[in-house]
């Protein structure tokens, strides 16, 4: 067992925060399946600060899926103390830590300077960094990307470790390649080398083949798995079994009908909406016959009922 400033941290592995994906429902699915710690997807802290409706429904969280890191995004300092203030004072038993976003790199992240723009402002991000500190003795960590267009990762860890950052995660890729190409695992293996705090490695985990290499190829810390969850929470039941020297489960049709069935009780349960569900279960449906008859049916559903109702046709 590991830590991350105070917190302790069982082996295996974390679930990503990924916007559209990491609702409650989702961490708690993850975390039922063996993820050792859930992110939030990426919240505003210009939204909690307002007190948006919607942004306040999003920080609910089950005491199934602890532990849970809240990660932000924005662009000035002081928001950021001001949104952690707030989350601590109304739900203070939530989350376990709180995460920066350095990663994000669409449009709109560029426009509204955050996500991965930040990695151009390294003294930003360690601005950040302190303001979170100040506001919260629970840990602090950053997600980010190895730059923006051109690579200035260690500049920014370092700027980051300076102002008591708790953990480190490098998605090895640059914010211009989005998801395409190959993550770059050198870079991990690098920053490493040149900071002393925890570092949790990120891009391309999407077996326990991949688990077991990213942490031998680059002495990360912890590994976090992202888009290969989706649709496959059944990947962190794997990746725990290998952790604990367990024979790993090939994953049958009738475990894909259990996982589904779950997440539809865990959203029921969690009064999620049927736009909550369709992208999970649009990943679900890959690479399967007939995948894209199914994707379809999932993404025309107007109903949670409706889409059971699609589920059950393919895989009771």
């Amino acid at each position: 067992m590991k830590k991350i400033g105070s917190l302790k941290v069982e082996n295996g592995a974390f679930l990503a925060p990924m916007a559209d994906y990491t609702n409650v429902a989702f961490r708690t699915l993850c975390r039922e399946y063996g993820s050792v710690l859930n992110y939030t997807e990426l919240i505003s802290c210009k939204s909690i600060i307002y007190k948006n409706s919607k942004t306040i429904k999003m920080l609910k969280v089950s005491e199934k899926e602890k532990p849970v890191f809240l990660q932000l995004f924005g662009s000035e300092a002081n928001d950021f103390e001001k949104a952690i203030e707030i989350v601590e004072q109304k739900f203070p038993n939530n989350f376990a830590g709180y995460d920066l976003n350095c990663g994000c790199a669409v449009p709109k992240a560029l426009k509204g300077k955050y996500g991965v723009y930040l990695m151009d402002h390294p003294k930003l991000v360690g601005k950040i960094i302190a303001s979170m500190k100040k506001s919260t003795k629970k840990p602090v960590t950053i997600k980010m990307r190895t730059g923006r267009e051109k690579e200035n990762f260690l500049a920014v860890a370092k700027e980051a470790e300076k102002n008591g950052v708790d953990a480190i995660c490098l998605h090895a890729r640059l914010g211009s390649q989005g998801y395409s190409g190959k993550s770059d695992w050198d870079k991990i293996k690098k920053i490493k080398k040149a900071v002393g705090v925890p570092i949790i490695g990120n891009g391309d985990v999407e077996s326990v083949l991949d688990y077991e290499r990213m942490i031998k190829e680059t002495a990360c810390d912890f590994v976090m798995v992202g888009r290969a969850s989706i649709g496959n929470a059944f990947l962190f039941k794997q990746i725990t079994q290998f952790v604990h020297g367990k024979k790993i489960s090939g994953r049958t049709k009738k475990d894909f009908f259990a996982e589904g069935k779950r997440y539809f009780e865990l959203a029921q349960e969690f009064s999620l909406g049927v736009n909550d569900l369709r992208a999970y279960f649009i990943g679900f449906a890959t690479g399967f016959i007939g995948a894209k008859q199914m994707r379809n049916e999932f993404a025309l559903s107007k109903s949670i009922t409706e889409m059971e109702k699609v589920f059950e046709k393919h895989f009771s």
